[in-house]
């Protein structure tokens, strides 16, 4: 009669069988003759290699550098190049070119005027009651990409902050915040 241990087994579990003649019927193998199950190989014990041959798939750190070379160099190749003029421009657009009135602040009262007057209203309408700017700023476009001159006055409450006027010639066309 065989005896059945108390502990699951894995129905894939097949234990060892003893060649032919050292076991009678009448003998009883003791549970730790068994050696149970292996551990899984590592890929280098599956897969013996011959003495200097390497691995001839790329692993992923290389692939990554090689891939980041490549794409270094796709950027530099499309990457156009700037000439002084567009380096500035494209470096900082919100850079006085002249300086108007150092003092200059716009309160909130002048802030709600300013959004209360009509676009297309004179540049001389608006300057009447913002008074002199701080500075002029490099021109720039509307949202309809037309040029428009600049003018830049600091909050009162926040002097970080920049109100930008937009004229088209000699008409107001709307404004601009800049956050520093």
């Amino acid at each position: 009669m065989v005896q059945r241990s108390s502990y699951p087994v894995s129905s894939y579990y097949r234990p060892p069988v003893p060649p032919q003649g050292q076991l009678r019927a009448s003998q009883s193998v003791p549970p730790q003759a068994y050696p149970g199950p292996r551990p899984y190989a590592t890929p280098a014990a599956r897969r013996p290699r011959a003495a200097g041959y390497a691995d001839p798939r790329p692993q992923p750190r290389q692939v990554l550098v090689a891939g980041g070379s490549m794409l270094a160099l796709a950027a530099l190749l499309i990457t156009p190049t700037l000439n002084r003029d567009q380096a500035q421009k494209v470096a900082d657009p919100f850079t006085c070119i002249r300086q108007e009135q150092p003092q200059a602040l716009v309160s909130r009262d002048q802030l709600k005027q300013l959004l209360d007057t009509n676009l297309q209203a004179p540049k001389a309408a608006i300057q009447e009651f913002l008074k002199a700017p701080y500075c002029v700023l490099s021109p720039g476009t509307t949202e309809a990409g037309l040029p428009a001159e600049r003018e830049a006055y600091p909050l009162e409450f926040d002097p970080q902050t920049w109100l930008v006027v937009l004229y088209d010639g000699d008409r107001y066309v709307g404004y601009d915040f800049r956050f520093r």
